[in-house]
């Protein structure tokens, strides 16, 4: 009887000698998880320029900045936010402005976006009158990490009064300009739990 109570006590022990270490373990593994390589996380949002060409019905040339925050993950990268930019169309009768607000978000290969322009036609007429008009461009494409966007819209007019000199149908290569995606370990992080 009393090997069996040492036994049972032997093994009480044992166990909780066990259970001590597996915590320690667990406790020191959760501590050293801040250096291990494969984290994911958002940067803090930047303001960068964002430039581009584009065709419709002729080339053009687009220009703003982009709030852009990039997600890191270990297997792949993805990005969101606002952009502001001009859509510029130069040909030997008037200029054509088209000043824009927009959403883009990327993940991989694949991004979408859509904005809101106000194109401004100068001078389209003999008068000399400008002409204007708003149209919601919905757009999706192929992107190298949110870094280069390959783009194809459809132009919806919401205005009464319609562009037509320019086609619905355009493609755009945009780049965005955020340095950080050169060096994304040390790249200032949004606040909140990083994993």
């Amino acid at each position: 009887m009393h090997t069996d109570r040492s036994i049972f006590s032997g093994r009480i022990i044992l166990s909780a000698l066990l259970l001590f270490c597996t915590t320690a373990l667990v406790a020191q593994v959760s501590d050293s998880s801040s250096s291990k390589p494969f984290q994911y996380y958002w940067t803090k949002p930047r303001l960068v320029p964002k430039v581009g060409v584009g065709v419709q019905d002729r080339a053009f040339f687009e220009a703003g900045v982009y709030w852009q925050n990039i997600y890191k993950h270990p297997l792949s990268l993805a990005s969101k936010g606002p952009y502001c930019t001009i859509d510029i169309f130069i040909d030997d009768k008037n200029l054509l402005l088209g000043p824009k607000l927009g959403y883009e978000f990327t993940a991989g290969i694949l991004g979408v976006a859509a904005d809101m322009t106000y194109f401004i036609d100068r001078n389209y007429n003999d008068a000399g009158h400008d002409r204007k008009s708003l149209v919601f461009t919905p757009k999706v494409g192929l992107t190298i990490l949110g870094f280069a966007d390959f783009f194809y819209g459809y132009q919806i007019p919401l205005s009464d009064v319609e562009i037509t000199t320019i086609y619905r149908n355009r493609f755009s290569l945009v780049f965005n300009l955020n340095r950080d995606y050169f060096n994304l370990k040390e790249a200032p992080r949004r606040s909140g739990r990083s994993k």
